[in-house]
């Protein structure tokens, strides 16, 4: 059977799905015509993975029932120890290692290999079917682990529902079909994982993710490659935190946080050639509660070797928080707030606040008629650039402190402007204007304020 890689192909099987709640997991039933492939958006790109465009919605936690699931090696509601093991599954749908039941493994100097495909993606990205190694509220504790799939829908190390803790340490991960992540929780459950080394090759392969019902991957240590389509080195529906990590996504964007999730890094050096630097979007598939998107990241390095922006809002309310982190970029568009695919036409695009604290920024800043876009500049940021240059957002707000300074690069058309430093002298305007709304701005009376480098400040015609 075809494995499906895309969301709107999943919706056809919503009766595999009840089966699957009632103790058949994993009988895919076809309902319909074959499935098509995912939607392109306006530029003809593909949607980042996992597949963003039409996961059965609503899939709750009360479906996540491994008891019906198979492994190599099973650990039922008991504690087991093992060393220095050699264990391979070859079968559709069947885990090498499944602990469940409350069960609890520790799991040294070992190698585990994973072929034979998943007959079913909602179970394999939901809850960890066909996986190499799955804890269902359980626990395990690896260590000094080689661990190979070379199936679709054959995850790594992958922790669903909320009892569920796995801790990894000293492990190498290459996955090497499409829908096998290297980490991945759902629902839930947490992941701590200190020294990974993952390298993905299919698509829709994120080395760190979480999908259905949220979930945690917090890692210490990571050398990271992906190569397939939609698999950026971290893709968010629950929170992860990377600290020490180097990863290169060849196929896709650096990250990517969907819905109210979020990604930290610390001390992280990524880099992604696809579409985007980092995306913070809301597909309503089901995946991802509606909130704030968050991205931070503090003495890091991030690398965008696309065309596109470094920052690409759409459909969500999002935040990044930038802290003494270096941005290389190979276009000049530093943040694009827009509409897109996702969502109610009209309704569906942006609100995004970029935060920087010793931050050195540089570029455009760019939204839609429908979307809203804030700088704010704390101590020690310095932005060379503009924002709304072509005077379309539907809200474009920027703030200073006395420690920050803005180097004008084409002129600015602004609704709220304030700078702790009242004179403005920190802004150089290099003979270009800001034009401010003159009703949001009460504090500037209506002044035109001289800027230096010949430019102004100064009410919107």
């Amino acid at each position: 059977m075809q494995f499906l890689t895309n969301k709107r192909s999943k919706s056809l099987l919503i009766a595999g799905l009840s089966l699957a709640c009632l103790g058949s997991f994993g009988t895919a039933v076809w309902a319909a015509s074959p499935p098509q492939p995912p939607a392109m958006n306006a530029q003809g790109q593909l949607p980042p993975g996992p597949p963003p465009d039409g996961k059965f919605g609503g899939m709750q936690e009360s479906c996540n029932d491994a008891s019906s699931l198979t492994a190599v090696k099973t650990v039922d509601g008991s504690s087991l120890n093992l060393v220095g093991q050699n264990l391979a599954s070859s079968g559709i749908n069947e885990n090498v290692l499944l602990v469940r039941k409350g069960g609890s493994l520790t799991l040294t100097d070992s190698r585990l290999l994973k072929t034979g495909d998943s007959s079913n993606a909602d179970a394999s990205n939901f809850t960890g079917q066909n996986a190499i190694m799955l804890a269902n509220n359980s626990n395990a504790v690896l260590e000094n682990l080689t661990l190979t799939s070379d199936a679709d829908g054959a995850n790594a190390i992958f922790a669903t529902g909320e009892k569920a803790q796995v801790t990894a340490k000293h492990i190498k991960i290459h996955t090497k079909n499409n829908s096998s992540r290297g980490l991945d929780a759902t629902y839930g459950g947490t992941i701590h994982a200190e020294d990974v080394d993952i390298t993905t090759e299919g698509a829709h392969c994120g080395a760190l993710a979480t999908d259905r019902g949220e979930g945690n991957v917090i890692v210490n240590g990571a050398k990271i490659h992906t190569s397939g389509e939609g698999s950026p080195c971290i893709y968010s529906t629950g929170n992860i935190q990377l600290t020490n990590g180097e990863g290169v996504a060849t196929g896709s964007e650096i990250a990517v946080v969907e819905g109210k999730n979020s990604i930290t890094l610390q001390n992280a050096n990524l880099t992604g050639h696809i579409k985007h630097g980092v995306m913070l979007y809301q597909s309503f598939s089901g995946d991802a509660n509606v909130g704030v998107a968050s991205f931070t990241a503090k003495d890091s390095v991030l690398n965008n070797n696309s065309s596109g922006p470094m920052f690409y809002i759409t459909n969500t309310t999002a935040k990044a928080t930038l802290e003494n982190t270096t941005l290389n970029q190979s276009g000049d568009i530093l943040v694009k707030v827009t509409s897109d695919r996702w969502g109610a036409s009209g309704k569906n695009g942006g609100d995004f606040t970029l935060n920087a604290q010793n931050q050195q920024l540089k570029g455009q800043i760019l939204a839609n008629n429908i979307s809203k876009v804030t700088l704010n500049l704390g101590e020690g940021s310095t932005f060379s650039g503009t924002i709304n240059n072509d005077n379309q957002a539907e809200a474009a707000n920027i703030s200073l402190t006395k420690g920050a300074s803005w180097q004008l690069t084409a002129d600015a058309y602004v609704t709220t402007i304030t700078d702790e430093q009242t004179d403005f002298s920190n802004i150089v305007s290099n003979k270009h204007n800001i034009y401010y709304d003159k009703e949001n701005n009460p504090h500037l009376n209506g002044r035109t304020i001289n800027l230096p480098g010949g430019g102004k400040l100064k009410p919107m015609p």
